[in-house]
């Protein structure tokens, strides 16, 4: 049976089982998943970068149009007042802003998607594929706007020749540029009824295991669901495997899982904790 769970993961955690290597250019960057399989992203090709940097280049480009605007209007008003020296301060300081707090803003507050990388399907993650930090975000903005001074623009050249077409902020900041993919079915997730809307209990439940379910539980196997649709048929069994032996474990379930019938286990004990946080929460679970 195809089971399936409710999305939980933001979108940057949306990796795809996968080869190492996709056509001629385009390489997946493998991350380890809790069920100790691999998945991977598609690393986002130079082109497609370039592609996403010229369309901020022209966000920026408006931004600074605005900024030298607004200042040159405030030059002219503070020779009248003596004030020439912290009108330009001020100007330079807005437009050192403007070309590093706009990548910042946008990649560590947008989820890794400047507005160039959003209309391009890329988006920033760090490389355990979770969402970068501000530390990271400011750092990569940093190291972007220097090697933007001659003659560190020549640096740039580094993201053609990288296997996973990593800058030298990337580098340092210990990130990449991936191609967001959201899961084809996202929007069409079956419903998951409460334990005792089942038609049948392939899993029943004593009274004693059912109470070792917790919230804690519910989160994971809503999180694991969402993960169980990007991987491959290939290891898919074997994760949900590695999800139920751990479960069953820790619950001290009576009866023994089936490889077969995994995936069918962790759906009965999410509606089985569907059906108690009801009873607990049913604002917030109905």
């Amino acid at each position: 049976m195809e089971v399936s769970y409710r999305a939980g993961f933001t979108d940057a955690t949306r990796p795809e089982l996968g080869a190492d290597r996709v056509a001629t250019l385009l390489y997946r960057h493998e991350v380890p998943l809790p069920e100790d399989v691999k998945a991977a992203f598609e690393v986002a090709s130079p082109f497609a970068r370039v592609l996403a940097f010229l369309l901020d280049a022209l966000m920026i480009a408006g931004l600074t149009f605005v900024a030298v605007l607004v200042g040159s209007m405030m030059l002219v008003a503070s020779m009248f007042v003596g004030m020439t020296g912290f009108a330009y301060a001020l100007l330079l300081i807005v437009l050192f802003v403007i070309q590093v707090g706009y990548f910042f803003i946008f990649e560590v507050f947008f989820s890794g998607q400047t507005p160039g990388k959003y209309a391009c399907k890329l988006r920033v993650i760090k490389e355990d594929g979770e969402e970068i930090s501000p530390l990271q975000g400011l750092v990569k903005s940093f190291m972007r706007f220097a090697i933007m001074i001659p003659p560190f623009t020549a640096l740039a050249i580094v993201m053609f020749v990288d296997r996973k077409t990593r800058g030298i902020p990337d580098m340092v900041a210990g990130t990449l540029v991936i191609v967001q993919k959201m899961p084809q079915h996202t929007g069409n997730r079956p419903y998951v009824p409460p334990y005792f809307q089942l038609a049948y209990h392939h899993f029943p439940l004593n009274h004693s295991e059912m109470s070792k379910l917790t919230p804690l539980d519910y989160a994971r196997l809503e999180e694991f669901g969402t993960r169980l649709s990007t991987i491959s048929s290939s290891a898919r069994q074997q994760a949900a495997m590695a999800a139920a032996a751990a479960l069953a474990k820790r619950m001290s379930y009576s009866n023994p899982v089936d490889p077969d019938y995994a995936e069918l286990f962790l759906f009965e004990m999410h509606a089985a904790l569907k059906q108690q946080l009801m009873q607990l929460y049913p604002d917030l679970y109905a």
